[in-house]
């Protein structure tokens, strides 16, 4: 009796904590990654597919243990000119490497890697921002990112559909493609894409 009634109080521990992590933004990702990955492998796309299947896996599984997933314990933080020194190394060999070779995929594979890690860490504590602030940044940035997914979704279905027209329907990828072949173009972009990455992950301290 007694160990029933234990394994049943774990069962309704384990199921109040899968309920109390789905909240809205839970829900709202774990869609995103499901289309994302089912798209990925309708086109073919097998590898980006698994990744996000992977993904969209991990997310269901850590949500219904009650986030128990725990790849780092505490947030990263790391000084400024070793942040600098890896991620300067990293562009560096991008800008080198010509784009879709061995070496370019190798380096995007332990970018994706390394920032899956940092982002799955503890968030660093940072000054509470209005509620407004909040619900205007996620409005921006879900509008941007469903703007883009809707783009490169129509313009894969459109040219497919239509292969004698593919040209007409380029993905954003196409048409950054003149730029990135030219070699100023290509620094710029990733300096300002590696930039940005780290705006968002936050790992740098102040020294």
């Amino acid at each position: 009796m007694g160990g029933s009634a234990r394994f049943r109080d774990l069962v309704v521990a384990s199921a109040s904590h899968a309920q109390a992590g789905w909240s809205l933004s839970v829900i709202l990702w774990t869609i995103v990654l499901a289309i994302m990955s089912a798209f990925q492998l309708w086109r073919g796309a097998y590898v980006d597919g698994g990744l996000f299947t992977a993904i969209t896996v991990l997310l269901i599984v850590d949500t219904i243990t009650g986030r128990r997933i725990k790849l780092l314990r505490s947030p990263v933080v790391a000084p400024r000119w070793v942040i600098a020194l890896v991620v300067g190394a990293l562009g560096i060999v991008l800008m080198i490497a010509p784009r879709h070779g061995v070496v370019d995929l190798v380096t995007m594979v332990v970018i994706g890697v390394a920032v899956f890690i940092l982002g799955w860490a503890p968030a660093r504590p940072r000054t509470p921002l209005p509620r407004q602030s909040y619900r205007r940044s996620a409005i921006t940035w879900a509008t941007l990112g469903v703007a883009l997914c809707v783009w490169e979704a129509l313009m894969f279905i459109f040219a497919t559909v239509m292969p004698e027209r593919a040209d007409d329907f380029p993905t954003v990828s196409v048409l950054l493609d003149p730029f990135l072949e030219w070699l100023p173009g290509k620094i710029i972009f990733i300096a300002l894409w590696l930039v940005a990455g780290l705006a968002l992950l936050r790992v740098w301290s102040k020294r």
